[in-house]
């Protein structure tokens, strides 16, 4: 109940929400009672993680649904209509969901745990867009089952293929870490979930950290974690960010380009290092080429399902969210896939990304 890394005095989380329902059915998982720690506990285990977060090298987060359920945006695993999460005892108060979600204050501080040198990556099973928002940098995040803002990496179905590349990506940060922080997600045996598996292991022997688990619901996984919360994410890392005497600035994201990169007298158009495959050029001083966003441009998908699938700018990004593009329906394993007409969204800040060579290739690029 607290993993291996525990104290005497801490007490049992308390049960807050008793639901005898299965949280992920056909999963390995648990029920979805919900419990949480008392706050000497909390405060307690918040310096034991504070300190694994400094002794940490290559520290990396891997978070599920949970840790957005305070934007607005429901889990899968809170099944109760007295969720402490998602239901009438959760106090959240809805800002937007889907596309206009706004990032939890979790979202924020492991931006600025990145921006101290904290943390190095971040796995994440969602599909959001929340980290991004929150100012945590493209080319440092592995949406591995699929965005809402990456026309190349649709949402994964249940019986989908992970994409081959972002695959390799996490074997690559499952192997480096040496700490691994767990928001939200319900573990029950999802590939991805070797994330957390691989460094518990490791620590057993002495060679990592180890996991922390953070979230209200048991999971398969406490037993092998180094250190374990039963709290919410937000109330979590606030009192992480005191404890380290962390800054965490909540200013949502915004575009920012030189104007070196922008295409004068040609909106929505940026001079990249990319060729025309949308493959990043190697070297000091790569040629550029122009890649245009603007309405009417034709593109084409660089990745994924709907790789080579032929589409359409529509709307322009206000540089704070995203621009739209239609492509044939890119869904993996639907009998409409590479038919039709549908819409998906690119984050605005893979225009950053992209002008400064920081991806390894553009989600789209001019037809």
């Amino acid at each position: 109940m607290h993993g291996s890394l525990h104290k005497p005095a801490w007490r049992a989380p308390l049960l807050v929400t008793y639901c005898d329902t299965e949280a992920r059915p056909g999963y390995n998982t648990m029920k979805a009672h919900e419990y949480q720690d008392d706050p000497e506990t909390l405060a307690g285990k918040v310096k034991v993680l504070a300190d694994l977060v400094r002794r940490s090298r290559h520290c990396v987060a891997y978070t599920g649904a949970g840790i957005s359920t305070a934007s607005g945006i429901n889990d899968y695993a809170s099944k109760s209509k007295d969720s402490v999460a998602t239901g009438s005892r959760s106090g959240r108060k809805k800002k937007g969901t889907g596309l206009s979600a706004e990032p939890t204050f979790a979202h924020y501080a492991l931006t600025a745990l990145f921006n101290e040198g904290h943390l190095k990556h971040w796995v994440q099973q969602n599909h959001d867009g929340l980290p991004q928002k929150a100012g945590f940098p493209q080319q440092h995040l592995n949406e591995i089952h699929g965005a809402w803002f990456d026309p190349s990496n649709p949402v994964v179905p249940m019986t989908g293929t992970l994409r081959t590349d972002l695959c390799e990506w996490m074997e690559q940060e499952e192997e480096a870490a040496d700490l691994v922080l767990a928001m939200g997600t319900s573990l029950c045996g999802m590939n991805a979930d070797r994330m957390v598996s691989t460094p518990s292991r490791k620590a057993a022997r002495g060679k990592a950290l180890g996991s922390v688990i953070i979230g209200l619901q048991r999971t398969q996984m406490d037993e092998g974690c180094s250190l374990r919360f039963f709290c919410k994410i937000d109330e979590v890392m606030l009192l992480l960010a005191l404890e380290l005497g962390l800054r965490v600035p909540t200013t949502r994201y915004r575009l920012r380009v030189s104007n070196e990169h922008i295409v004068a007298g040609e909106p929505h158009t940026y001079w990249v290092p990319y060729d025309k495959k949308g493959k990043l050029i190697s070297g000091d001083n790569p040629k550029r080429r122009k890649w245009c966003l603007a309405p009417g441009t034709k593109v084409r998908v660089t990745a994924g399902p709907g790789k080579g699938f032929r589409g359409t700018m529509q709307r322009a990004s206000n540089g704070k969210t995203a621009y739209t593009v239609a492509t044939p329906c890119q869904r993996e394993g639907s009998k409409d896939h590479g038919k039709g007409s549908r819409l998906y969204s690119l984050g605005v800040w893979w225009v950053e990304a992209a002008c400064t060579g920081q991806v390894p290739m553009l989600p789209l690029v001019n037809a």
